[in-house]
Parts: structure tokens; sequence; C-alpha cells
């Protein structure tokens, strides 16, 4: 079995030169866009991001907070609850330990996890 990619043949010359029928109807439907009709709500989107960015806190200080008084797997309680490995569990636990929503949260676990983060 070859294991070398095989070489892109080149266009024909009337490849090159007809445009394409669904190139041009995206095109052409592209450029007659209203304003109005099609702006996303910047508002909403960015309350909906924010909304979002706090659930997601929350679930894994919650997570967090649990986990420490029962023991057990962990790494498979990660997997199971959020679908992550526990490298980027970690990952995600270290970078909201900084946040102030964090720390709004649930203050004393957040200030023993930056104990802990600053120890090691």
């Amino acid at each position: 079995m070859p294991t070398e990619p095989r070489p892109a043949s080149a266009p024909d010359a009337d490849d090159s030169a007809a445009p394409d029928s669904a190139a041009l109807a995206f095109a052409a439907a592209d450029s007659v866009v209203e304003p109005a009709a099609h702006a996303p709500s910047t508002d909403a989107s960015a309350h909906d991001l924010q909304s979002a960015r706090e659930q997601r806190i929350r679930r894994v200080l919650d997570f967090e907070a649990r986990w420490t008084s029962h023991g057990g797997a962990k790494a498979r309680a990660i997997r199971a609850e959020f679908g992550w490995t526990t490298t980027r569990y970690y990952q995600v636990l270290d970078g909201l330990l900084e946040t102030p929503e964090a720390l709004h949260h649930d203050p004393m676990l957040v200030r023993r996890l930056l104990r802990v983060r600053e120890g090691r």
C-alpha cells in the first residue's frame, strides 16, 4: 500500500473559466442581506454566554466540593459527570479559580484550592 499522498490534479480550462452555479447562488444570497433581519442580538447572546460560563463554574466547583468528602475513583466520576479527561478537568478547575464568579460562588473552597495549588 503506498503511503505517499496522490498529487492533486490540475483543473481543466473549462472548470476554471465557468463559475460554479451553487457558488453563484450562495454569493447572490449573501449580497442581499437585510441587516435588521439577520443581525444577532448581542445583548441576548452575551447574556447567554455569561450565564453558560457561570453555570459551568458552579458545576465544576460543586463537583469538587462534593468530591472531597466522598473519595473513591475520581477520574471515573469526572468522565461520567463532564465527559472530560482528568487533565482537562484540572485545567478548567485551575483556570476558574482566578475568576470572581468562582470566589463569589464558594469562597472557602476556592481559597482552599488556591492554597493547595500554591503549596505545590
